[in-house]
């Protein structure tokens, strides 16, 4: 009889892809122990990982556990008023092209000032601790590049890894500045954030199914 534990390695596999890909929101051994209770308490899910190949399972289960990834972020959305970013998430941010788009373009974006203003905050400290990431995710989102030798590819991943952490303390840092008690700052308005981050821009140099719903 086929049991839970004969996918251990796989659902670690998954596990420590899956926090990688959500730095800051949760950990590889939150991401297993949470895996384990959906297949435990999900009908069927261990006999259809026991028909599928150890790739099919190794991409099943990494979808899992990204959806235990995204409901961490909205728990913790819904009780503090955060916003956490994932790596997808940040990736989804550079392709829309934020990274160089005027402040005065949002409108046309789906992408809010939030993301422009933690985006271009967490660029600009990647170009000061680590340029040659700053330069790979340039070259990738900016410029477009596309062809890349694996270890570059690998090196382009840990830079977005950087860079999603980096949103993650610019994000917590300002909603502190803006949270530290009634009255102790007051909002911003819309024509001062957009001075603000006009003036930021103008600084910087250019250079398969789940198991269970």
């Amino acid at each position: 009889m086929t049991n839970v534990t004969d996918f251990s390695k796989e659902i670690s596999y998954a596990s420590k892809v899956v926090a990688n890909q959500w730095p800051g929101v949760i950990q590889a051994d939150d991401v297993e122990q949470e895996i384990y209770l959906r297949l435990l308490e999900t009908s069927g899910s261990v006999e259809k990982l026991a028909t599928m190949t150890s790739e099919e399972r190794r991409n099943s289960l990494v979808h899992v556990g990204h959806q235990i990834g995204s409901r961490y972020k909205n728990d913790y959305e819904l009780f503090s008023g955060n916003c956490y970013y994932g790596t997808e998430h940040v990736r989804a941010i550079l392709e829309s092209g934020l990274l160089t788009v005027a402040r005065r373009d949002l409108g046309d974006m789906k992408e809010t000032l939030t993301d422009f203003l933690d985006l271009h905050e967490a660029y600009d400290a990647l170009k000061l601790s680590n340029g040659r990431y700053a330069a790979l995710v340039w070259e990738t989102y900016v410029d477009g590049r596309t062809e890349f030798t694996e270890s570059e590819r690998r090196t382009v991943r840990r830079a977005v890894k950087s860079l999603t952490e980096l949103m993650n303390q610019a994000h917590r840092r300002r909603s502190d500045e803006f949270h530290q008690g009634p009255g102790a700052r007051k909002a911003i308005s819309n024509e001062k954030a957009r001075t603000i981050s006009q003036r930021q821009y103008a600084g910087r140099n250019d250079g398969f199914n789940s198991f269970a719903q």
